[in-house]
């Protein structure tokens, strides 16, 4: 009787640490998954006080607080999210954002709207060359040379060596990848340092467009196999800017800053003249974070909006940077 009781005893105690272990698995996994988007969120802080263009405007206290008070009880990391875009928009930068591993955006903040893009029309103009440069997203390299070859193949075709001289029409372009389009104009505004990159610290990059390549440093990053050159290597050049032009485009608009025979028309841009580096994450997502302002060739920063030499309406803006052109 005793040993059968001494059985029983011990069934039973091995079925309670058999279903108490399967309880304790759920709750270590969920303080687990909790600790893991905790570390999460300190992962992303500690990224942006390190390397945002702003971490020296920032109140951290205040950031860490809020952020961390509105992560206090996430269960996972994507219920980290909204305390992401606080931490975004205490951040102030208007142009950084968190992805997934496949681009998706996860959290995002910006105080500055852009008009929404419309359609322009291409002018039909005599004995003016008319180049279009369009927003461009991409990271794969044939993609990039071969946007920037397209640019340059329609600054050859249309050349001339009595062109009264150039419109570059940036309208709209709402950025991407700044390296292909400056590698596209190129042959326009010739080899030279077309601007710089500051960041935080007052640390400058140069960037520009030489033998062909667009670069920033010492570092080639697109290049057309055989660059055209113009016949006439110091042309009179117009160009057309909107509110709706932002981020690269806006660095492509800074490259005409400067210049001699050049002459921007028409109104300033969206206001997001900064550049951005991604970072992967731990879980494979990637913060795009904003950490440089742009400055022109004379190291004049902008990182808001960038004004035009002449306003404009959109109705006019085409007709007076021909006139200009046309101009003695």
């Amino acid at each position: 009787m005793k040993k059968a009781i001494s059985i029983m005893l011990l069934t039973f105690t091995l079925f309670s640490c058999g279903g108490g272990g399967e309880s304790d698995n759920k709750e270590a996994n969920s303080q687990d998954q909790s600790l893991i988007a905790k570390n999460y969120v300190s992962e992303i802080l500690n990224i942006m006080q390190e390397h945002a263009i702003t971490k020296y405007e920032v109140d951290w206290g205040n950031l860490e607080a809020e952020v961390n008070a509105l992560a206090a009880n996430a269960k996972n990391i994507k219920e980290t999210y909204p305390a992401i875009t606080k931490a975004l928009e205490l951040l102030n930068t208007n142009h950084s954002s968190l992805h997934s591993a496949t681009g998706e955006i996860l959290a995002h903040y910006s105080g500055i709207r852009c008009e929404n893009s419309v359609v322009t029309k291409n002018p039909n103009i005599n004995n003016i060359g008319y180049i279009k440069v369009d927003r461009f997203h991409s990271s794969d390299n044939s993609a990039n040379i071969s946007y920037a070859s397209d640019i340059q193949f329609k600054i050859a075709s249309q050349d001339s060596a009595d062109l009264d001289g150039w419109i570059v029409d940036l309208r709209d372009n709402s950025g991407g990848n700044m390296y292909p389009m400056i590698a596209g104009i190129g042959p326009l505004l010739g080899d030279d340092n077309y601007g710089y990159f500051v960041d935080a610290n007052e640390n400058y990059s140069s960037w520009g467009y030489k033998n062909g390549s667009s670069f920033i440093g010492d570092d080639n990053v697109v290049t057309v196999e055989e660059p055209y050159y113009l016949l006439n290597p110091l042309p009179k050049i117009a160009v057309l800017s909107n509110r709706r032009i932002a981020s690269s485009g806006e660095i492509t608009l800074i490259a005409f800053k400067k210049v001699n025979n050049v002459r921007i028309f028409g109104t300033g841009t969206c206001g997001l003249s900064t550049g951005n580096d991604s970072i992967t994450l731990s879980d494979g997502s990637y913060l795009n974070l904003t950490m440089v302002t742009t400055a022109d060739r004379e190291q004049v920063k902008y990182g808001g909006r960038v004004p035009v030499d002449q306003n404009e309406s959109p109705s006019e803006v085409v007709n007076k940077a021909v006139e200009w052109l046309q101009s003695e």
